[in-house]
C-alpha cells in the first residue's frame, strides 16, 4: 500500500486541477454539472479502512470547496462518499471475487466500473445538490440534476479512466 501513495497523489493532483480548471467552467446547463473529483476517493486501494477513507474524503473535499468557493459542500459529500465506498464494493462485487489491489477499469471490466461509478456517484451528487438546494421543495429538478450530473459525470470518469489507467493487470506490488 506504501507504493501506491505516489500514484494517488498525482491522481488527487489532476484530479484537482482537471475539476478545476475544466470541469467547473463547463456549462452544458443549469441541469449538467460534470464532476470527476469523486474519482480520487472511488480509486483508492481495496484495504484502505474506513476511517482513512473517511478523512480522505473530507479534506479532499475541502481543498475542492476552498479552490472553487463552495461552503463545505463537497467535504460533506467526500466524507459521505468514503463512508460508503466499502459497503459499495461490497454489494456490487460478486461474492468470491478477488481483485488487485486498487480498483482497475481493465481488471475489473467496463460494467463493473460503471456500474461502481454510477451508485457511488448518484450518492456524491445527490447528496451535494441536496445540502446546496437546502430544501426538497423542488424535489423533481433536484432528481433531473442530479441524474443528467450523474450520466455526464461517470461518462467523463470513464474516459479519464481509460486515458490514465495502466492496461497491465497486477495481482500485487
Amino acid at each position: 500500500m506504501i507504493s501506491q501513495i505516489p500514484i494517488n497523489l498525482i491522481r488527487f493532483f489532476l484530479l484537482l486541477l482537471a475539476q478545476i480548471l475544466i470541469f467547473s467552467n463547463l456549462n452544458f446547463s443549469s441541469f449538467i454539472n460534470p464532476y470527476i473529483f469523486p474519482l480520487f476517493i472511488l480509486l483508492l486501494p481495496f484495504e484502505t479502512p474506513r476511517w482513512l477513507l473517511m478523512l480522505l474524503g473530507f479534506f479532499s473535499g475541502l481543498a475542492l470547496d476552498m479552490l472553487i468557493g463552495s461552503t463545505g459542500m463537497h467535504a460533506a459529500a467526500g466524507l459521505l462518499i468514503g463512508y460508503l465506498r466499502p459497503f459499495l464494493i461490497s454489494i456490487i462485487t460478486p461474492k468470491g471475487t478477488e481483485f488487485e489491489i486498487s480498483p482497475n477499469i481493465y481488471a475489473q471490466g467496463l460494467t463493473w466500473f460503471a456500474v461502481y461509478l454510477g451508485v457511488a456517484t448518484t450518492v456524491y451528487l445527490g447528496f451535494y445538490f441536496v445540502i446546496e438546494a437546502v430544501t426538497f421543495y423542488n424535489f423533481f429538478f433536484l432528481l433531473l440534476k442530479t441524474i443528467l450530473s450523474v450520466f455526464m459525470s461517470v461518462a467523463f470518469m470513464l474516459i479519464f479512466l481509460y486515458l490514465f489507467s495502466s492496461r497491465k493487470k497486477r495481482r500485487f506490488e
